[in-house]
């Protein structure tokens, strides 16, 4: 009680003083531990925000015994804390304060982050996305160096973090506009259709995609959602029939009318619950309407219908594409403004909108303004 009634009246004076911490409070894991409790309560010291990286980093490798989950934890805590939110707590809340930090800096934390796909096995599994998303968290919008762009898009394909990285990547890069025209076809990336194209309208901002690629991608994601539909439906009958063949051993769900009716029936249960399959299709740019004919405990979409408004509202889709491709590109607003307007039409207006607020392209909300 004693030690954590000291912990508390700590907390409870850094915080009141919020003190600007020395260069030197952070140099060793033993240093770090007397401090860890409270980091989140000091004011923001870039040179000990950048030791606790390098720390990080160092002891990454190290047979000695320290926690690097709580390491990562309470560097995202101190960073977002320099912008007035010290909550001890971990959450998965994605704060981007738009901090500066320094090329040493930011190379460090991708360098972690980096860890966490290369030598991932230095980390518990059950903490290993948490990490990873911590680390992210701290990179959106960062500059990186040329050989750390390259790192991204060679990994483009082991995770969406990554991917989002590559895609949402502040600044043009050569290394990524070349990434994306060469991968410009890749099946694994055409659900991202309009982000991938901003990389190419950043080197040829005059470029226009073609409807055969959409109707490729619109094929190619109904193969994948037509696939991922089959397993999903196999592992529901693997379900049912081990439910009947197996039923004194295995039980599924039930809903009890009270308190006192769950805890008398879950002491009759048996054996071990069967999860319910998930049923994951890709994200789309345009509604899928659902199959209302078919009763499965997830929407499946009709894909008749999906197909008969897709190609008939093509040309709608391929110049909302565009509006989408030029707001993701890394031009300034005034050459997006003028490559937007060719693409104005009354069916495009919300998305022309929605880019013009995004941008906060006040010249281009001007024009929309002026063409109601």
């Amino acid at each position: 009680m004693t030690k954590f009634r000291k912990k508390e009246l700590k907390q409870a004076l850094i915080k009141i003083d919020n003190p600007y911490p020395n260069d030197d409070l952070i140099l060793t894991y033993a240093g770090f531990l007397k401090v860890r409790d409270f980091l989140g309560y000091y004011q923001f010291n870039p040179v000990v925000f950048e030791n606790l990286l390098t720390l990080a980093n160092d002891l990454w490798k190290t047979e000695k015994r320290i926690n690097r989950f709580i390491l990562i934890k309470k560097i995202k805590q101190y960073y977002h804390g320099a912008h007035g939110d010290r909550s001890p707590f971990y959450t998965f809340k994605t704060i981007n304060p738009g901090l500066e930090l320094s090329l040493e800096s930011r190379k460090l934390i991708f360098n972690l982050f980096k860890k966490l796909f290369d030598e991932r096995h230095y980390i518990g599994v059950r903490q290993l996305d948490d990490a990873r998303r911590i680390c992210n968290g701290i990179l959106i919008n960062k500059e990186l160096t040329p050989d750390e762009e390259e790192w991204l898009c060679a990994n483009a394909d082991k995770s969406t973090l990554i991917l989002n990285r590559v895609l949402r990547y502040p600044i043009q890069s050569i290394v990524i506009s070349q990434w994306a025209k060469k991968n410009f076809k890749n099946n694994l990336y055409r659900h991202r259709r309009a982000e991938l194209l901003s990389w190419i309208i950043d080197k040829a901002p005059d470029y226009k995609i073609d409807k055969q690629t959409l109707v490729d991608d619109f094929e190619y994601l109904n193969e994948s959602d037509l696939q991922a539909i089959q397993d999903y439906k196999h592992e529901i009958e693997a379900n049912e029939i081990i439910e009947r063949e197996f039923g004194d051993y295995f039980h599924t769900k039930k809903e009890y009318d009270s308190f006192d009716n769950y805890f008398e029936n879950y002491k009759k249960k048996k054996g071990v619950e069967l999860e319910t399959p998930e049923l994951k299709l890709t994200q789309r740019p345009y509604g899928k309407p659902i199959d209302l004919r078919l009763d499965y405990p997830a929407n499946i979409p009709n894909f008749e219908e999906m197909s008969e408004v897709f190609y008939r509202n093509l040309p709608t889709h391929q110049l909302i594409t565009m509006i989408w491709s030029i707001g993701y590109s890394r031009l300034d607003n005034p050459q997006k403004s003028e490559l937007l307007k060719k693409y104005y039409t009354n069916e495009t207006y919300f998305s022309m909108f929605k880019v013009a607020k995004r941008d906060q392209n006040s010249e281009l909300l001007k024009w929309l303004l002026e063409q109601q």
